[in-house]
């Protein structure tokens, strides 16, 4: 038995596959460069017991990784929403200690803050209630702020758009983002709005 489910992704191909007694996920890269830079933050990741996929095997341009399962952050936000519930606190800290352990070990590696950059709710999986980062490739030197910015306008403009839901929701996790990574409040709320407007100008709204 063999196949292959094709996943969301801007950049790459990347694909579930099912064979007998297995099931994996396989990435094919359009840039060899940032194939490079994700294997070395996983492997970095991954030996310091910070929740990332196991590398399977590297092939070419392709990695072969753990399957961590199919619910992402976002399939947990847009069903949370559905239900109109607001029981999202413990995962919302969750997300963010995950955050904070990959900004803390990255700056003690290099000595240089990095930051996600790409922060679409995709890439990140729920697996047995604890949050695994899945996607490196876009990581970069620069402030804490701006991760944390672009995290809730991303939450935000999910559709529908700045629902009444998603307002107090990202009120919270503004609030927990300033809490738990020690950063000012202010300056979050000025990273969001400048990425809301990169995403109104993407959009063309």
């Amino acid at each position: 038995m063999h196949k292959e489910i094709k996943l969301i992704s801007k950049r790459n191909q990347v694909f579930r596959v099912f064979e007998t007694n297995k099931i994996y996920i396989k990435k094919t890269f359009s840039n060899i460069e940032n194939m490079k830079k994700e294997i070395e933050f996983l492997k970095i990741l991954k030996d310091n017991k910070i929740n990332v996929p196991d590398i399977i095997e590297i092939k070419n341009d392709t990695l072969i990784l753990e399957d961590l399962g199919e619910i992402t952050l976002l399939d947990w936000y847009e069903n949370l929403e559905k239900l109109n519930s607001n029981d999202y606190k413990d995962e919302m800290i969750n997300l963010i200690r995950w955050m904070n352990d990959f900004y803390h070990l990255t700056n003690t590696c290099f000595n240089k803050q990095f930051i996600l950059s790409d922060v679409n709710f995709r890439n990140f999986i729920i697996k047995d209630n604890e949050v695994y980062g899945i996607d490196f490739e876009q990581a970069e030197l620069g402030n804490i702020e701006k991760d944390a910015g672009k995290l809730v306008s991303y939450a935000l403009t999910y559709k529908p758009a700045m629902t009444n839901w998603k307002v107090n929701f990202c009120d919270e996790l503004i609030n927990l983002l300033s809490l738990e990574l020690k950063i000012d409040k202010e300056l979050i709320i000025k990273e969001k709005e400048k990425e809301l407007k990169n995403i109104y100008s993407r959009r063309k709204i």
